[in-house]
C-alpha cells in the first residue's frame, strides 16, 4: 500500500516538474524570440539584435566593440544601441564605422573595402603621333582619342581614331583600345565630335576655313572617312546640337523651333514651334520618348501659382499623352523657408500636389525623366523635388537651388549639390529596412570643389576628385580611402563596371612639341 502511494506521489512531482519545464522552455523560447539574451551579472536579461554583415571581399574578420566575431559573411546577435564595427583583412585599409542595433531587428552592412597598396598596369602606350582631341561619353564607357602624324613621302596628315572600353566581355578578343577609323587629309582642319550618350555613334565634323563636314561614326567596326555616312547639316549648322538619351536621335535646338534628326532614316520632325518671349523647357529619355513642359492655361491667370502640365510624345512627335497635370509651384519664396529650417525627417514625407500645396515653390527650369527609377526630378530657380510615378506623389528634395549629379545604378537615389554641399536622396526602400530612410543626407567632408564624381557600381559607394587626388568612400562619406594621386595628369578617369579598377588616359608632351606620349593604366584598388 505504501509502495503504491509513494509512486503515486513520485508521478505527481515529475508531473509538476515536467509542466514547469515546458512553460518554463515556451517562457524562455518566447523571450528569445523577441531579442531578450542573457547577460552579465549586472544586466542578467538585455535586448539584442541581429547585426548581418556581407563584406566585399568576403573573408574578412569582423569585430564588434572590438570583440572578435569570426569572418564574414556573418550573422551576430547583439545588444541594442550604438556598437563599433569594424573589419579588417591583409591587404586591405581597415573599415570602420559606428552602426546602430534595434531590437527585433536585422542590420544589415555591406562593406567595400579598399587594397593598401593600389597595383598599377600600363595596358597602352603610343608614341610619336600628335595628339588632338578625346572625348568621353555620358555613361563613361568608352573614351576616344584622335592622333595624326605627317607623313612627308605622301604630304600628307594620317589620322587615328581609337577607342578604349572600360568594359570589355571575357572572350572579347579585340585589342583594347582599337582603332576605329583612319583618314589622310592635306591640312590640318579643325575637328570635333558629339557623342551619343552609350558611346557607340558620334557626329563627327571636319572644319575647314572655306567648308564644314559632317559624318556619322560608328563606332561599333573599324572605318575610312569615305566609308563614313555624310549627312548634311549645314541649314542646321546656327542651331545647338545634342543627342537624344536613347542614342537614335539629333536634337537641334534654335530660338524659332525644335527638331529631331532619325540618325537611320535621315528625317527631321518638328518637336516644337516656339514663340518669341515663351520659354521652352524639355527633355528626353532612354526609351525614345520626348518630353516638354507647357503651362497650365487654367491657371494662367493665377497670380500665386506656376502651374505647368508634362506632355510626352514618340521622338518624332507623334501619340501625344498628357502625363502630369498636377505641376503646381507657388510663387511665394516665404514658404520655402519653413523647410529651410527644418531639421527632422517629416519635410521628406511624400505629398499630394495642388495650388494650395506650400511646400513646392519657384519656377521649373528643368527636369529628368528616369523610368528604370520610376520617377522625375524637377529643379525650380529655388528648391528641388522627385515625383514618383508608382505613388503618384512628390517629394522634397532640397529646399535650396540644386544640380542633380547621378542616380546611383540601383536606380534608389542620386546625387544632388546645393549651397549646403553634396547630398545623397534616397527615394526607394524596403519596407521592413529600418537602415536607410527616404529623403536627403548630407555626404560627409566631401568638398564643394568635388569634381568628377561618380557611383561604384555597389550604388553605396562613390568615388570623386579633390586637389589632383581620387578618393573612394562610402555613401554617408565615411572610411574615405585615397586611390589616386597627380590626378590632374590625366584628361579621363573611368570604373569598370565591377567598380575593381579604374583607367586612366594621360597625355604628354614630348620636348619638340610636336608628338606627345600617350598611356592608358589601370589601377586594382579592390
Amino acid at each position: 500500500m505504501r509502495k503504491n502511494e509513494y509512486n503515486k506521489k513520485l508521478f505527481s512531482l515529475i508531473s509538476v516538474l515536467a509542466s514547469i519545464f515546458v512553460y518554463t522552455g515556451a517562457i524562455a523560447i518566447y523571450f528569445y524570440a523577441n531579442g531578450w539574451r542573457l547577460g552579465d551579472s549586472n544586466n542578467l536579461f538585455i535586448k539584442t539584435g541581429v547585426l548581418t554583415v556581407e563584406s566585399s571581399p568576403f573573408l574578412a574578420s569582423l569585430y564588434v566593440d572590438g570583440e572578435s566575431k569570426g569572418r564574414t559573411p556573418k550573422s551576430v546577435s547583439i545588444p541594442i544601441g550604438i556598437h563599433s564595427i569594424s573589419l579588417s583583412r591583409d591587404g586591405y585599409v581597415e573599415w570602420k564605422k559606428e552602426i546602430e542595433i534595434k531590437e527585433q531587428k536585422s542590420t544589415p552592412i555591406y562593406p567595400w573595402l579598399i587594397k593598401e597598396k593600389i597595383e598599377k598596369e600600363e595596358l597602352f602606350w603610343l608614341q610619336g603621333k600628335k595628339y588632338i582631341n578625346s572625348w568621353m561619353n555620358k555613361d563613361s564607357s568608352h573614351i576616344f582619342f584622335l592622333v595624326n602624324e605627317y607623313l612627308p613621302d605622301t604630304l600628307l596628315y594620317k589620322y587615328t581614331l581609337y577607342r578604349f572600353d572600360s568594359n570589355t566581355a571575357f572572350w572579347d578578343m579585340v585589342s583594347n583600345p582599337r582603332i576605329v577609323l583612319t583618314f589622310d587629309l592635306p591640312q590640318e582642319p579643325e575637328i570635333e565630335m558629339l557623342l551619343s550618350p552609350n558611346g557607340q555613334l558620334g557626329v563627327l565634323t571636319l572644319i575647314n576655313t572655306d567648308s564644314t563636314s559632317y559624318y556619322i561614326l560608328d563606332s561599333t567596326k573599324s572605318s575610312t572617312l569615305d566609308t563614313l555616312t555624310q549627312i548634311n547639316l549645314l541649314p542646321l549648322a546656327s542651331y545647338q546640337m545634342s543627342w537624344s538619351n536613347n542614342s537614335q536621335y539629333l536634337i537641334f535646338d534654335s530660338k524659332d523651333d525644335l527638331i529631331s534628326f532619325d540618325i537611320t532614316k535621315q528625317t527631321r520632325y518638328l518637336l516644337i514651334k516656339k514663340i518669341d518671349g515663351k520659354e521652352y523647357i524639355w527633355n528626353t529619355d532612354r526609351q525614345g520618348n520626348f518630353y516638354k513642359l507647357e503651362e497650365n492655361i487654367e491657371y494662367i491667370s493665377n497670380e500665386n501659382i506656376y502651374s505647368y502640365i508634362l506632355i510626352q510624345t514618340q521622338m518624332d512627335g507623334s501619340e501625344p499623352n498628357t502625363l502630369l497635370t498636377d505641376l503646381y509651384f507657388q510663387k511665394n519664396q516665404d514658404f520655402i523657408m519653413k523647410y529651410q529650417q527644418d531639421t527632422g525627417s517629416g519635410k521628406y514625407l511624400p505629398f499630394t500636389n495642388s495650388p494650395e500645396s506650400t511646400k513646392s515653390v519657384g519656377k521649373i527650369v528643368s527636369f529628368e525623366v528616369n523610368q528604370d527609377a520610376k520617377g522625375i526630378f524637377f529643379k525650380t530657380n529655388i528648391s528641388s523635388y522627385w515625383y514618383s510615378i508608382e505613388l503618384d506623389k512628390y517629394y522634397l528634395v532640397s529646399p535650396y537651388l540644386s544640380e542633380l549629379i547621378a542616380f546611383a545604378p540601383n536606380n534608389e537615389s542620386f546625387i544632388f549639390k546645393d549651397e549646403k554641399g553634396y547630398n545623397v536622396f534616397r527615394f526607394y526602400k524596403e519596407e521592413e529596412d529600418h537602415t536607410v530612410d527616404i529623403g536627403s543626407k548630407n555626404i560627409k567632408d566631401m568638398p564643394q570643389t568635388a569634381s568628377n564624381i561618380q557611383w561604384v557600381s555597389n550604388s553605396i559607394n562613390l568615388s570623386y576628385l579633390e586637389d589632383n587626388t581620387m578618393y573612394v568612400t562610402d555613401i554617408d562619406g565615411e572610411n574615405k580611402v585615397r586611390v589616386l594621386n597627380d590626378t590632374n595628369l590625366n584628361i579621363y578617369h573611368t570604373f569598370n563596371s565591377s567598380s575593381e579598377r579604374i583607367f586612366s588616359i594621360s597625355v604628354l608632351e614630348n620636348p619638340d612639341l610636336l608628338t606627345h606620349d600617350i598611356s592608358i593604366n589601370s589601377y586594382t584598388i579592390h
